[in-house]
């Protein structure tokens, strides 16, 4: 029968040679010929170095096993969206302990073409740079101009080195470096030592960094776009806040009446919304809304804006529009589709008798609920040109009579629950 020869299956075929030859050493001990004691001290000189193999072997497949489980590791952060700096930190932390290293560095290359170390273990970074380490600095110039793996057994008296201070310095035994490539660009290294006092790295040892550089490559590569896709994230936010409040501040100029009131119901609302539990995603949304709240009314003639008297019957309807306008202002723009509950539903009403849709209830999404109650304390406890600010406890009880009417009445609750509303 045909015998596999994986490792597993070695393991198996030593340990019955062992029990072969245990046998055998039993019945020659029992024999009485002359020759037997020597048959029987040979048999033993076999027997302990078959003992001696079988843990080397066993030593052999615990620290492959150890290996594969690390390079699954590295798998693992390149399906990960971590950031630049944590997975710099993970592969750094593998390396060592995949190569059993005492010390080791990572290098990125910048856009100038130099090599800068970015994490190190065991070793002062600042010191990279140092005399003393011209020997790391040899080998990591040969690595980045072959594009291959350099192991020494030896950087004592591997030629290839000549006589190096840090030889001398730090009795570097055994030295592995490794590029960091994607396809065929240089994009840094990895290199890891140990001294005299600890273990040397093998043929072995090379093949295995080589295999984990290519994936740590393709981490670090995936992390450098995962980090510059938030940069441009954030650059954007920044734009898009940036254009919103240049329109509310449009706005504000247009309609004097209400400047400052979108800073302040944009704020309360805010405190609303988290004190209702309102997690960061929604709360931005709700902000952009809070702040776009009265942009519609930009498509409202000047002559109705702002007309000093009462508005006739068809004024005030033309004012209700504002709602709608701003839905067809905001909603070809996708990024302000989640942020359209406020503009488009802060003036329905809980029994249904709002506008623009009439919305009852539950209907009027969450946002816009809270929003509304907001926006009436705001308008009614600060001064407008054709009337004062009314106190703000008289402006509580005029919303409490509206709760369960115009508001939801939780939300009311809620809002009462906060402290210094009037500020």
């Amino acid at each position: 029968m045909a015998h596999s020869f994986g490792m597993h299956s070695v393991q198996s075929q030593l340990g019955d040679m062992e029990k072969m030859l245990m046998r055998v050493m039993a019945h020659v001990a029992r024999m009485n010929e002359g020759q037997t004691s020597h048959i029987l001290r040979d048999l033993t000189q076999i027997s302990s170095t078959l003992t001696t193999f079988k843990q080397g072997v066993a030593g052999y497949m615990n620290a492959r096993q150890r290996q594969i489980g690390a390079l699954v590791g590295v798998g693992s952060v390149i399906n990960s969206s971590l950031g630049l700096k944590s997975v710099l930190e993970k592969v750094m932390d593998t390396l060592i302990a995949l190569m059993n290293a005492e010390r080791g560095f990572l290098m990125l290359r910048e856009p100038s073409g130099e090599l800068k170390v970015r994490i190190a273990r065991g070793i002062d970074s600042a010191n990279l740079s140092e005399e003393v380490f011209s020997i790391s600095k040899t080998i990591v110039r040969r690595v980045a101009e072959s594009g291959e793996a350099v192991l020494t057994t030896n950087a004592q008296e591997d030629p290839r080195f000549g006589e190096q201070y840090s030889v001398a310095m730090y009795h570097l035994l055994s030295i592995l470096c490794a590029p960091l490539k994607i396809k065929d660009d240089l994009i840094g290294v990895i290199y890891v030592d140990n001294r005299a006092h600890t273990s040397m790295f093998s043929a072995d040892d090379l093949e295995i960094i080589s295999a984990f550089s290519n994936q740590a490559a393709v981490a670090i590569d995936n992390a450098r776009l995962f980090d510059d896709l938030q940069e441009s994230n954030a650059e954007l936010e920044i734009a898009y806040q940036a254009t919103l409040e240049g329109w509310v501040r449009a706005l504000d100029l247009r309609d004097r009446e209400t400047e400052g009131h979108t800073k302040r119901v944009t704020m309360l609302t805010q405190r609303l919304a988290r004190s209702l539990g309102l997690d960061d995603e929604k709360l931005m949304h709700i902000t952009r809304g809070a702040l776009l709240h009265d942009v519609g009314k930009m498509a409202i003639p000047d002559g109705i804006l702002l007309k000093p008297g009462e508005l006739t019957p068809e004024e005030r309807l033309l004012i209700q529009k504002h709602p709608v306008y701003a839905y067809e202002m905001l909603s070809p723009i996708k990024f302000l589709i989640p942020a359209l509950e406020i503009p488009y539903c802060h003036h329905e009403r809980w029994d249904g008798s709002g506008y623009p849709r009439g919305l009852k209830g539950e209907e009027i999404p969450f946002a816009a609920r809270i929003f509304s109650v907001v926006d009436v304390w705001d308008a009614l406890i600060y001064d407008r040109p054709y009337r004062k600010g009314i106190a703000p406890a008289k402006v509580e009880e005029m919303i409490y009579e509206k709760s369960g009417a115009h508001f939801d009445s939780n939300v009311v609750d809620a809002f009462f629950s906060l402290e210094n509303l009037a500020v």
